[in-house]
């Protein structure tokens, strides 16, 4: 068989010409060129740039001051700098998928606009902007449409109100500082992952009760009134740095965990007024009560808890508080109020707590675990009482403080403690780093305790994309086309 016969036979004739069509209209989407546009090279000014950018097109910015703008499609834009390029006024990005980097943005009293940035649109990218403002920072979405993908990656947001809040299914905020001067730094938005960054308000973070699964980890927090306000269930909060002149984590949604974190200069270190949650290899050093208890069926354990109270139950029922180092508190060691009942308290070390180192007011709790298999008590650094035949418990019960006409007892009190106070429990929290960097089309160094941000832009060229399905499409029709002229040679 040669090509003559090929091309005569019509049924194999129309075959090819498809194919070579269909190759070639898929061959046509396989490279879509994004073309780069400059400011003000090419245009005077952003606006105009956005105004006459394709979807994709990837803007640069020189310096220079530059009016606030609007952004309606896809795009890319870049700063040459976040020091000096400033823009002077709001920004409003409308379009899904823009992404924008290495800018400053200064919103004052003079500008038409309360909000710094409004975004309305989803899989919006912040990566080494700065904004001040002198009242909003970030709004996301509003009241007639929620939006989603909302990242800030190496940034830094100031402003006078609230930082960033709005309408937003989630919000993602890595190495970056988050400042709010007299209002809340982060509000609401769905889902939340903040990692890594310095976040300081009257209230630092304020989760929203619709949702759950927020993560808040290695991040230092300060919040003048309350650093985590937890709503909203099933939520991780590890490895942080939290300082607060009131409420360090007050948790009112169930079911959240609290681990390995510090905690200090708090009046209350930890609130619970919520059930199921778990607080667990904490430190905790507060002036007032280390961990308040208003909630049920909460574990407290494998904690490190100091200040006035270490564990205060104002009305709290089926908590287990169990294995803490209960460590010189100013009043009481763990108090439980009349209203609660059913907690269970065993394996605590209290170490020379003053006043008091527990306290019942209702006999209505257990001071210890008791099973077929284990009986286990606390360990109380003024129970003078002998282990004479050894076996860790001492021979006397303890008698825990009350006011009732009652004798409340730890049944099998240590002779040693588990938790040795020289050997306290010690978490391992990361903070922002003190230098990081970032490369994707622009090069960022930032010291996270000034977060100053210089860009390098590293790359101007035109940037192709590719689109996979294509790719195969022609793959897959090349492949017939051998397999069927080798068919048609067969038969031949």
């Amino acid at each position: 068989m040669n090509i003559t016969y090929i091309l005569r036979n019509n049924n194999v004739s129309k075959l090819i010409g498809v194919v070579v069509i269909a190759t070639l209209l898929a061959m046509n989407l396989l490279i879509t060129e994004a073309a780069t546009i400059r400011v003000p090279e090419d245009y005077g000014n952003i606006q105009d740039a956005v105004n006459h950018a394709s979807p994709g097109d990837i803007i640069i910015v020189r310096a220079g001051v530059y009016e606030g703008f609007t952004v309606s499609k896809s795009l890319v834009i870049l700063g040459e700098s976040n020091e000096s390029v400033v823009v002077k006024g709001g920004i409003e990005i409308r379009a899904n998928n823009v992404k924008l980097n290495s800018i400053k943005i200064v919103l004052s009293e003079e500008s038409n606009s309360q909000i710094a940035m409004r975004v309305l649109g989803n899989n919006t990218v912040l990566g080494g902007v700065i904004i001040e403002s002198y009242k909003y920072g970030v709004q996301l979405g509003d009241v007639d449409h929620k939006i989603s993908g909302f990242v800030v990656e190496y940034s830094r947001i100031v402003s006078e109100d609230i930082s960033i809040y709005g309408s937003c299914s989630d919000l993602s905020v890595f190495y970056s500082e988050i400042v709010s001067k007299s209002k809340q730094a982060i509000v609401g938005c769905g889902v939340l992952d903040l990692e890594f960054n310095n976040i300081v308000g009257d209230t630092a973070v304020l989760t929203s009760f619709w949702y759950r699964g927020s993560v808040v980890k290695y991040n230092n927090i300060t919040g003048k009134v309350t650093g985590l306000y937890i709503d909203g269930s099933e939520n991780t909060i590890s490895d942080n740095r939290i300082t607060s002149s009131g409420t360090g984590v007050l948790l009112k949604g169930g079911q959240n965990i609290v681990e390995n974190n510090v905690i200090s200069g708090s009046s209350s270190g930890i609130l619970i007024t919520s059930s199921n949650n778990v607080v667990i290899k904490n430190i905790v050093e507060s002036g007032g009560h280390a961990i308040d208890l208003n909630g049920n069926g909460n574990l407290i354990t494998n904690n490190t808890l100091t200040g006035g109270r270490g564990v205060h139950a104002t009305s709290a029922y089926g908590n287990t508080i169990s294995f803490n180092l209960i460590d010189r508190t100013g009043n009481i060691g763990v108090y439980l109020s009349k209203y609660t009942g059913d907690n269970l308290v065993y394996g605590n070390t209290f170490w020379y707590c003053y006043n008091y180192e527990g306290v019942d007011e209702s006999g209505k709790n257990q001071w210890y675990f008791e099973n077929e298999t284990y009986k286990l008590g606390n360990y109380w650094s003024y129970n003078k009482a002998l282990d004479n035949d050894g076996d860790g418990i001492t021979d006397e019960p303890y008698h825990i403080a009350t006011t009732l006409n009652l004798e409340i007892l730890d049944k099998y009190p240590l002779a040693k403690p588990i938790v040795i106070p020289q050997q306290t429990l010690t978490t391992t929290t990361q903070s922002p780093t003190s230098s990081t960097t970032w490369t994707s089309t622009t090069t960022i160094t930032q010291t996270s305790s000034e977060y100053t941000t210089s860009t390098e832009t590293t790359q101007e060229t035109t940037t192709t994309s590719f689109n996979n399905t294509p790719i195969i499409v022609a793959v897959v029709i090349a492949l017939i086309l051998i397999v069927g002229l080798i068919l048609l040679r067969k038969r031949k």
